[in-house]
């Protein structure tokens, strides 16, 4: 075994107790009041700077940020659609967990306008579009300006020799207004997307129908030979250019701000009494067939352009929100209440997905029940998909993959304004954002459970585990060892804004990254218990970015979890930032190796435990056969390789660890280690050459809760 320099490991046991004071002593008083507790705001979970200068010092990057330079990234290869943001994220671990706060804080603020979620879903992936769009005005309607003599007689313009029902006289006036509201959305709406997605270009591309478009979309995704990305369709890469997503994120905004103002005014003068309807009511509109139906229990097969439902128990079943160029541009379901069930089981695309077009699906009230097989529940392919639901306590269920909050190519997001929720995939899924897309799962308030299924996707790799690519994960394709045409990752952005909360998965899931990607998993509150394995709670490989926060309240990680390896809890391997932060609370970890602020060839795992009486369970089994990758414990460290003559020996590989008040334990089950030697004000260096720097500390840097 490599051991730490004599001379180094002499300085570190003669001068360590005495940096640990140079430390605190630098921290003014301001510094250490800077964030209040607990319940502060996401953006304010940060460190002092003369605490963090002090650490960069430790580990040789004094007077520089921790990060990586554009140059360095570039040598890792231009994958296509690298999204800027993602690599300007590399120059600074700091900036990293700034930049996830301030998403995390601004997404719940925007929870209850659809609209502006998804156009931060877009600026996620480099697009700027209808930042300050003006809401329509309430007295037209929308209506180009034209103040028409009552909702009925728009609705008579709207139908011209169409077909009119009678019965729309007997709506409520509130009614009367959501469904002219509605329909003019997407009246205005439209054009802009049919410039965002030419439909000629794609129909020469794909053949032109729903189904032969999605079968073009997927190919990268779904196809390979001997089990790597294999695609002869040379199309199917060609498809990103064809679409203007500028445009789409425009039209995507015009439509769900009409959604919200109708929404609004709605609740504000509710429809008292409403019509029984013995069968649906339809309407003609310029922008295809509006159906309302009643009160009463409608089981609902057939989509319409806008589906509007005004209540009862109810049962959708098939493809309903499903917006497309190929079958109606935008779509959009209106459900007002009641408990309701949408059963996509035996469909792909369906419940809020936006397949090249917009799909929309809005629940206002009742305990409901949301099942699909694949690309349903807020999913995006080349488009946007919304699902958002008001209240009750919901489930959601997706058997095969693709749902939850899903993007490739444009915005997918499941928005879920109360309740205790349950969330369960099989895999890539429950906010996961790939190639120039961003997937977002927002949940403002309940007891929720988010679920990975451990046989969702069984991996002879991973040992038999599955292999989860869900809550919250940036996924990019990698095809060097297949057609060769890798693309980038996105955005996927899980944030949970309160409650007690459990997450249960196993490899790669809860805030992780993968080629090129970035993940955030961001929860604002609540005791919270966290399953997971490889690649997971802040983790990224392979030029990639995870960070898993937890700003408040007594978390487990792991505990009990005797299936639990390596590479999580603020790890990161090949050019990647991994990064766990727990903000407050008295926590409990259970920590293996390569983990718990751990770093690999060439990339920065930071674990930073703010502040709370902790309990840290550390299994170290002793590799004396190999000095790297196996034989590297927990707590700010890294792995250490023989040189590759490559750029890859002239990065620094750097694992921090930082516990910052409280009263902890730490149990280590295996036999002691030379360097890493945690306890309640101890202070460990890790060097074993000049690339693999690690730095552990525990020091009462906060003061404790009143």
């Amino acid at each position: 075994m490599t051991h730490m320099p004599e001379h180094s490991l002499r300085r570190a046991l003669s001068v360590g107790a005495y940096l640990v004071a140079s430390m605190l002593a630098l921290l003014s008083p301001a510094d250490a009041q800077t964030i209040p507790w607990p319940g502060a705001e996401r953006a304010a979970l940060r460190l002092p700077d003369s605490l963090w200068n002090e650490m960069l010092g430790e580990v040789d990057h004094r007077d520089r940020r921790l990060g990586y330079s554009e140059e360095e990234m570039t040598w890792y290869g231009s994958d296509r659609h690298r999204l800027r943001s993602i690599g300007l994220l590399f120059r600074d671990v700091r900036t990293v967990t700034r930049y996830s706060g301030q998403i995390a804080t601004q997404l719940v603020s925007a929870a209850p306008r659809a609209e502006s979620v998804v156009r931060i879903g877009y600026s996620l992936t480099d697009v700027a579009a209808a930042r300050f769009l003006p809401m329509p005005d309430s007295a037209d309607l929308g209506l180009d300006g034209a103040t028409p003599a009552s909702p009925i007689a728009a609705l008579r313009s709207m139908a011209g020799a169409g077909r009119f029902d009678e019965r729309a006289l007997s709506l409520p006036l509130p009614i009367q207004r959501l469904v002219v509201r509605l329909v003019a959305g997407t009246i205005e709406a439209t054009p802009w997307l049919e410039r965002a997605l030419p439909r000629a270009r794609l129909a020469g591309l794909s053949g032109g129908g729903l189904d032969s478009l999605y079968a073009l979309a997927i190919a990268p995704w779904s196809e390979d030979r001997l089990g790597q990305p294999a695609v002869r369709r040379r199309e199917a890469f060609d498809l990103p250019a064809a679409v203007d997503r500028d445009y789409l994120a425009f039209a995507s905004a015009i439509a769900l701000s009409h959604l919200s103002r109708a929404l609004d005014e709605y609740r504000a003068t509710p429809a008292g009494a409403t019509p029984s309807l013995d069968r649906p009511l339809e309407l003609s509109t310029p922008i295809g067939l509006v159906r309302i139906t009643g009160v009463g229990r409608d089981t609902i097969t057939t989509p319409a352009a806008i589906a509007i439902d005004l209540g009862g128990d109810d049962l959708w079943r098939g493809r309903h929100g499903v917006g497309s160029i190929a079958t109606t541009p935008i779509a959009m379901v209106v459900d007002l209440g009641g408990a309701d069930a949408y059963d996509a089981a035996a469909e792909a695309m369906a419940i809020g997905c936006g397949v090249f077009g917009i799909g929309i699906v809005a629940d206002l009230g009742g305990d409901d029940r949301y099942r699909s097989r694949e690309s349903a529940l807020g999913a995006a392919w080349y488009g946007t998909g919304v699902l958002i639901d008001h209240a009750g306590d919901d489930r959601y269920d997706t058997d095969s993959l693709w749902g939850q909050g899903v993007s490739h190519v444009g915005v997918g997001a499941l928005i879920d304004l109360a309740g205790n929720d349950v969330y369960t995939c099989a895999q890539q899924s429950q906010a996961m954002g790939s190639t120039l897309g961003a997937g977002i799962l927002l949940d403002v308030a309940g007891n929720d459970q988010y679920i990975a299924r451990d046989d969702g996707n069984i991996s002879e790799l991973y040992l038999g585990q599955s292999v989860a690519m869900s809550q919250g994960c940036g996924y990019g394709r990698r095809a060097d060892l297949g057609d060769g045409h890798s693309l980038a990752g996105g955005y996927g952005v899980l944030v949970d804004g309160a409650g007690n909360d459990r997450y249960h998965a196993t490899a790669w899931s809860q805030g992780c990254g993968y080629w090129w990607g970035a993940g955030f998993l961001e929860d604002l509150g609540g005791d919270d218990t966290y399953r997971n394995g490889k690649y997971s709670s802040g983790a990224g490989a392979h030029f990639a970015i995870g960070l898993q926060a937890d700003l408040s309240g007594n978390d487990q990680y792991n505990v009990g979890n005797k299936a639990v390896m390596n590479q999580f809890q603020g790890h990161a391997r090949d050019g990647s930032i991994g990064i766990s932060i727990d903000g407050d609370g008295d926590d409990h970890y259970r920590l293996v190796r390569n983990c718990g602020g751990s770093a690999d060839l060439g990339s920065i795992g930071l674990l930073w435990d703010r502040r709370g009486d902790d309990t840290y369970e550390i299994t170290y089994a002793e590799d004396t056969t190999n000095v790297g990758w196996a034989n590297t414990p927990a707590l700010g460290t890294a792995t250490s390789y023989p040189p590759s003559n490559t750029f890859r020996d002239d990065l620094d590989a750097v694992g921090i660890f930082l516990d910052g008040g409280g009263r902890d334990e730490y149990r280590w089950d295996g036999p002691a280690h030379e360097v890493v030697r945690p306890d309640n004000g101890a202070r460990w260096r890790w060097n074993r050459d000049r690339r693999s720097w690690g730095l552990g500390l525990d020091a009462e840097i906060y003061p404790p809760r009143p």
